[in-house]
């Protein structure tokens, strides 16, 4: 049995109307399609219910959300862009503490029903490859908590969880992770499980997007950002993650390499805390860039320039290699249906995924 939990939206005005449910899902579908039949069809409507939803929203709002233009399909208006980008803000902001509560009802529900299949408590670094994991999971049970990789490894230090995730540069030292992890990861305690490497970089709007129709040209013709020194040519709004992130770290570290002062970012100080939420900020026009995984670029049709590649990770006490639960575990992450989903994620690719290693692994070029 899985669990999902989904927040939906709730219009309504003071004469007590709602808007229909589907009404985000079909702005959804239209700003991906471009035509209201296909739209409609992706959201098991007929063209004339989908119509329909989209008159009475206009008359709710008193503005159009939609524009059908000869030659050109369907396009969201200004108010149906910002509906849509909220409610995808929104999603990304939520979806990771909704994820975490999800697997820990899982396991409440299942413990009454006398299901004991043992449970692998899990802090981690939220990913998309992460998120995919439950989908796979057979003869155990996983409880996943989200957290920032140092506090992942904290809780598995002092027991709170059975396994912890975290990311490590490929080719690059971050001062402040490589002494956490020298004093975290006891190789005579800890062992490493391989999982994925993945690419991370910026993202930002293309020029000229195909969303921004609708904005003035100083919005159309941003900057374009094809390296970390080109942050340094002002004229735009950055979007960071939050403090104590593995991603802030990583990308404080790539200023401080190419001697970039952080107080040279215009609005580094605004902060999200998901790969995710930081694309939708940006695809909202909140932004013009941030820095991140190549998955979440993608999905909110964001340009993307790789900067650096990093390893996921998970760590595990060397005591319990054997046990039933991390061997489970291992199974999971060796599953080649898993894995092939998860080389489909832009930029995410399996390495000697289920493998096990010393942590001594991580600190071998030092």
């Amino acid at each position: 049995m899985h669990i999902n939990i989904i927040p939906r939206w709730d219009f309504e005005n003071d004469a007590g109307e709602r808007l229909h449910e589907s009404l985000l899902p079909l702005l959804y579908q239209i700003n991906k399609q471009g035509k209201l039949t296909a739209a409609a069809k992706d959201c098991d409507l007929s063209y004339r219910h989908a119509w329909n939803i989209l008159e009475k929203s206009e008359a709710f709002f008193g503005k159009a959300l939609v524009v059908k233009e000869k030659g050109r399909g369907a396009q969201l208006t200004q108010l149906g862009q910002k509906l849509l980008w909220s409610n995808q803000r929104i999603d990304a902001r939520l979806h990771p503490e909704m994820e975490s509560f999800a697997t820990e009802l899982n396991v409440e529900l299942q413990s009454l029903l006398s299901n004991h299949a043992p449970v692998v408590r899990i802090y981690a670094s939220h990913g998309y490859a992460v998120a995919l994991m439950t989908q796979y999971v057979r003869d155990y049970q996983v409880e996943i908590h989200y957290h920032a990789p140092h506090h992942a490894l904290i809780a598995l230090n002092e027991g709170r969880c059975r396994i912890a995730g975290f990311h490590q540069p490929i080719g690059l030292e971050v001062d402040v992770q490589k002494r956490r992890y020298q004093e975290l990861l006891d190789p005579k305690r800890f062992g490493i499980i391989r999982f994925i490497r993945r690419q991370q970089g910026l993202m930002y709007k293309e020029k000229g997007n195909k969303e921004d129709r609708n904005k003035d040209e100083s919005q159309v013709n941003s900057p374009s950002f094809n390296s970390i020194q080109d942050l340094k040519q002002g004229g735009y709004r950055f979007i960071n993650r939050q403090q104590g992130s593995g991603t802030r770290e990583l990308f404080e570290q790539l200023l401080q390499n190419e001697n970039i002062s952080p107080k040279d970012i215009p609005g580094i100080e605004n902060q999200e805390l998901t790969h995710s939420a930081v694309a939708a900020y940006i695809a909202s026009g909140m932004a013009d860039v941030g820095f991140g995984v190549e998955a979440a670029a993608k999905r909110f049709g964001l340009a993307f320039t790789p900067i650096i590649e990093e390893y996921y990770l998970w760590a595990y006490p060397l005591e319990a290699e054997q046990d039933e639960d991390i061997q489970a575990f291992i199974a999971t992450l060796s599953n080649p249906e898993y894995q092939a989903q998860i080389n489909q994620l832009h930029g995410y690719q399996c390495e000697q995924s289920g493998t096990t290693s010393s942590t001594n692994w991580l600190f071998k070029d030092s």
